[in-house]
């Protein structure tokens, strides 16, 4: 099921059918994130409502006009929204508006998801500025920067502020000839800045068969599917 499917009319069996593969595959709570600027916020704020002991939801949110964007963040903040994402679709990096919804995020507890088509120089640098403005804020970059973005990023892992969302690269990571950084990541770092997600609940079964595959241990493996998280949304 891909969201382009989902309406209000169909949202409650989408949402069912979210749930069971969460059961099959042992996957407790789930964020359920717009994944294009073109999808509606309320349908996701709907759907985690559906379900509120699993599902929580996150919101996309244009920084211009800037009082708009400050209202939207105090309305889904208080809708029970436990992140926002900067989508680069929707924003510039060098925007001072940019900064200032970052700061109306923080503010409201919002935890912040980055989304990018490509790592930029620009994206890393607002990266590393908002991890050392806010060292009490929590900043998800997800799909670990891309496959090509996730080398770039090894400078910022070792701040404890700075997590990456394992869906879709990682899987591409174990067999491409850059898992030489993945190995670097585990090596300096240790892989407690990874944390379990998805783009989609079909992923579920690869990724599990993946981490695997990095042999962790069972402490290892449980912060990257449930403790990390738990402090990311503060749970």
């Amino acid at each position: 099921m891909e969201a382009d499917d989902v309406s209000d009319h169909t949202l409650k069996n989408h949402v069912d059918e979210l749930i069971r593969q969460m059961d099959m595959h042992g996957v407790k709570k789930a964020v359920v994130c717009p994944s294009s600027p073109n999808y509606d916020n309320d349908l996701y704020v709907a759907a985690a409502s559906m379900n509120p002991d699993r599902l929580m939801s996150a919101c996309a949110i244009i920084p211009r006009p800037l009082n708009n964007a400050r209202k939207m963040v105090t309305r889904y903040a208080d809708e029970g929204c436990k992140a926002i994402i900067f989508d680069d679709r929707l924003y510039h990096p060098q925007d001072p508006a940019a900064y200032a919804l970052l700061q109306a995020s923080v503010e409201a507890n919002l935890a912040v998801y980055l989304h990018n088509t490509e790592m930029t120089s620009d994206t890393i640098t607002f990266l590393d500025r908002a991890s050392q403005m806010y060292p009490d804020g929590r900043f998800v970059v997800l799909h670990m920067g891309g496959l090509f973005g996730f080398p770039k990023l090894l400078p910022l892992m070792a701040r404890s502020n700075i997590w990456l969302e394992v869906s879709v690269t990682l899987i591409k990571l174990v067999e491409s000839p850059l898992k030489v950084f993945l190995d670097a990541l585990v090596q300096d770092i240790g892989v407690r800045r990874l944390v379990f997600g998805s783009e989609h609940y079909t992923e579920y079964g690869d990724l599990r068969a993946v981490l695997n595959m990095i042999d962790l241990n069972v402490e290892t493996s449980q912060i990257i599917t449930k403790g990390n998280a738990k402090d990311i949304l503060r749970l």
